[in-house]
């Protein structure tokens, strides 16, 4: 990996992109899909079973954060730099109706190694669900 200015401003070719949770393998597990992705926005979307429910019967937790931290991860990464994970938190805000969820990542801010994400998790009547933020740390070019 060679160092590099880490300023973002290229994305992949669509495929590579595109099919990035393809290389992730709890991304494959949970079924989460990858419908859009940049550097400064992505979405990610999964369908719900009944093996994604908590004890009380609604969408466990886990689910939702691991759905925003995927798509996270699709939206930092789909440029030419490598970025790693240094802070994530999840405020929870309403349950989840219907079997589709989609997460939302958008770029808000950065500098030369470090951007900043807020993913908006929603349900399939467009209700807000959970709110993820976190940052990123650049290793450098791929």
């Amino acid at each position: 990996m060679t160092q590099a200015s880490c300023q973002n401003t290229a994305t992949q070719a669509p495929d590579a992109t595109l099919n990035s949770t393809l290389k992730d393998p709890f991304a494959q597990l949970l079924g989460i899909t990858t419908l859009e992705a940049t550097w400064e926005r992505s979405v990610c979307q999964m369908t719900l079973t009944a093996d994604h429910n908590n004890a009380l019967g609604g969408t466990h937790g886990g689910v939702l954060f691991a759905l925003a931290d995927i798509a996270f991860a699709v939206a930092c990464n789909a440029g030419t730099d490598t970025y790693i994970g240094l802070q994530a938190e999840m405020r929870y805000m309403n349950p989840v109706k219907g079997q589709r969820i989609t997460a939302t990542a958008t770029r808000v801010s950065g500098s030369k190694k470090i951007s900043h994400y807020q993913v908006l998790v929603t349900d399939e009547q467009a209700r807000k669900i959970a709110l993820f933020t976190a940052s990123a740390y650049c290793l450098g070019q791929r």
